[in-house]
């Protein structure tokens, strides 16, 4: 399958230059475009960047030899027609697998791509939300990749402390989203990633939004952005937008865009795309 290959630039940013903590609510594409391309593949990266979106997550594993794959399951089970634990694959035997047609029959052959693949087809501009899953020092070796492709300033590891405290030892700046949750004590952990200095929070929509906005201003208040998880229903999207949340993740990316035009947020626009 043929993709568009994106030239890297946007209209309205250059590269570094990011919304602020609490200056609007964006939308983050969930494992890219995926309601309407196999999520975590190229096609649903590429298309969540081509509508506009303003941060787009997607999963990271190790394989057996070390490389840095983006898929979102312990097995290749669910998204390939292969199957097997990730870390206990080769990129080559994962690679051989056909990661779209479970989707939709015109993504047959769709390959499981890299961490650098994904990285190559996102412009600057866009956040980038990097979801560490498991593998022998992910936190560094998905630190080292961003630092050796220039990223520093777009693309965040949301992980666990330990892997942040791994990230951190070999690339001191990466920037860190806090995925080390409390459950049921939202005030700790939103304590606990102002203290270690993290850059990204994720709240969880089964914490509820009682005393949003309160625990969204002291995060702003601390320099920290607040990425929430994450819903398809517009209601929920508003009140998340009146309540100063920075990124909305959704699997409907075509759907939060639209809502999140209503408080005058537009999509970003890229300036121009060619056929590779």
């Amino acid at each position: 399958m043929a993709h568009t290959l994106l030239v890297i630039a946007l209209m309205g940013f250059s590269a570094g230059m990011y919304p602020a903590p609490g200056e609007a609510t964006h939308i983050c594409a969930h494992r890219g475009d995926m309601a309407n391309a196999p999520e975590n593949t190229l096609p649903a990266i590429i298309s969540a960047v081509e509508k506009g979106a303003h941060q787009i997550e997607f999963d990271v594993y190790v394989t057996k030899d070390d490389e840095l794959v983006v898929i979102h399951d312990r097995t290749v089970d669910r998204t390939t027609d292969g199957s097997g634990e990730v870390t206990e694959m080769t990129l080559d035997e994962i690679r051989e697998l056909d990661a779209g047609s479970w989707f939709d029959p015109e993504f047959a052959g769709e390959k499981v791509p890299t961490m650098r693949e994904v990285l190559e087809v996102i412009p600057e501009g866009i956040f980038v939300n990097v979801h560490l899953k498991r593998g022998e020092r992910l936190g560094a070796k998905s630190a080292q990749l961003i630092e050796e492709m220039g990223r520093l300033d777009q693309a965040f590891l949301a992980c666990s402390r330990e892997q942040a405290e791994e990230a951190r030892a070999v690339v001191p700046d990466i920037m860190i989203g806090n995925m080390q949750r409390r459950r049921g004590d939202r005030e700790r952990y939103i304590d606990e990633t102002i203290e270690w200095g993290y850059e990204f929070i994720q709240l969880h929509r089964r914490e509820g939004i009682e005393g949003l906005a309160e625990d969204v201003a002291r995060l702003h208040e601390g320099g920290v952005r607040v990425n929430f998880f994450g819903t398809e229903d517009p209601d929920m999207m508003r009140a998340l937008a009146e309540g100063g949340v920075d990124y909305i993740l959704t699997d409907d990316l075509d759907l939060g865009l639209e809502v999140m035009r209503e408080f005058g947020v537009e999509p970003l626009d890229v300036c121009e795309a060619i056929e590779e």
